[in-house]
C-alpha cells in the first residue's frame, strides 16, 4: 500500500484532503496497533518470567527438601554416635517411610542394624541400596558410595553373596 501525504486527496474518495479527512483515523489506528503489538509483546515477557519464576521457586523447594533430608539422615549418624540407637531407629525408620527409595536413607538404616549387632538385616539394607544403585545405571551414583556398600555386605554377611564390587576409586 502506498503511503499518503497529508495534502494528497483521502483514499476514502471524499474529495477532502487526507489531513482533513480521515489522517486522524489512520493515526489512531495505527497507534492502536503499535500499542496492541507492545501489549502482546509484554504479556509474553511476563509469561516467560512467570514461567522462570515457577522453576526457580520448585528449585528452591527441591533443595530445601534436600537440605532437610541430609540434615535428617545427618543426624541419624550423630546418634547412633551418640550411643541413642533407639532414637537413630526411629528416625531412620521415618526416612524409610518417607523416602523407600533413597539410598543415603537405606544406608543409614543399615547403619542403624549394624550399631545394633544386626549383622545379616544391616547386609540386607545394604543389598537393597546397591540394587537400587544398579537399576538407575551407571553415571547416577558416585563408584565410591557403592563400593562402600558393597564392602559393608562382604563385612557384615560373608557367608552369602555380595554383588560384585565394581569400580572403587579408593
Amino acid at each position: 500500500m502506498e503511503k499518503v501525504g497529508r495534502n494528497d486527496a483521502c483514499p476514502c474518495g471524499s474529495g477532502k484532503k487526507f489531513k482533513r479527512c480521515c489522517l486522524e483515523r489512520a493515526e489512531t489506528e495505527a497507534r492502536i496497533a503499535r500499542l496492541t503489538a507492545e501489549q502482546d509483546r509484554l504479556v509474553a515477557e511476563r509469561e516467560i518470567a512467570e514461567r522462570e519464576l515457577a522453576a526457580t521457586k520448585r528449585a528452591v523447594a527441591e533443595e530445601a527438601e534436600f537440605l532437610a533430608l541430609e540434615q535428617r539422615t545427618e543426624s541419624v549418624l550423630a546418634l547412633i554416635e551418640a550411643g541413642r540407637v533407639a532414637e537413630a531407629e526411629t528416625t531412620a525408620q521415618q526416612l524409610a517411610a518417607e523416602y523407600p527409595e533413597d539410598t543415603v536413607v537405606i544406608e543409614r538404616l543399615a547403619q542403624v542394624y549394624e550399631a545394633k549387632g544386626e549383622a545379616v538385616s544391616a547386609a540386607d539394607q545394604y543389598r537393597r541400596g546397591v540394587a537400587l544403585m544398579d537399576a538407575e545405571g551407571d553415571g547416577q551414583f558416585c563408584d565410591c558410595c557403592r563400593a562402600r556398600m558393597v564392602k559393608a555386605i562382604r563385612r557384615l554377611d560373608p557367608d552369602r553373596p555380595a554383588p560384585p564390587l565394581g569400580r572403587d576409586p579408593q
